[in-house]
């Protein structure tokens, strides 16, 4: 074997070496924690991977989710400001359990929407509901109760 050879060789082991460790998995970040938890409630991956991003960088959030019959369901904003991972969980929990409060556990994309910024969601039987949204979207201002 040439010096040549050799020192390719060795440097292949090497690397294979080190792709495997490379390769183990690393823990999940905060990001792909929350994608993963709401995943399935924001109608997949991308919805999800959405609504985090968004929610996270204050950043336009874009969803889309099929529904019965075929049928699309298309939604978008944009959250008024960047949260914290922390926030973004909490803001997703809320929308996930004032949705399942008035029996909507796979939520449309509007539904979605409205559980998160405000508005009125339909329920699978028809009725519809008003939704107070766990977050304020961008251009509106939180009214102080009184």
């Amino acid at each position: 074997m040439t010096r040549t050879h050799a020192i390719a060789a060795s440097l292949a082991a090497a690397l294979a070496i080190g792709g495997h460790a490379l390769a183990a998995p690393a823990p999940a970040s905060d990001a792909a924690r929350l994608s993963s938890q709401y995943s399935e409630w924001a109608g997949g991956r991308s919805n999800a991977d959405s609504l985090v991003a968004g929610l996270r960088n204050g950043a336009p959030i874009a969803l889309v989710t099929n529904g019965p019959s075929h049928s699309v369901s298309i939604a978008g904003f944009t959250p008024s400001g960047s949260m914290s991972y922390g926030s973004v969980g909490a803001a997703l929990s809320s929308a996930q359990r004032s949705l399942a409060r008035i029996g909507v556990t796979q939520p449309t994309a509007e539904q979605i929407q409205a559980a998160l910024i405000g508005g009125e969601v339909t329920t699978s039987r028809g009725a519809t509901t008003m939704v107070k949204g766990s977050i304020a979207p961008r251009g509106t201002t939180p009214v102080a109760s009184r």
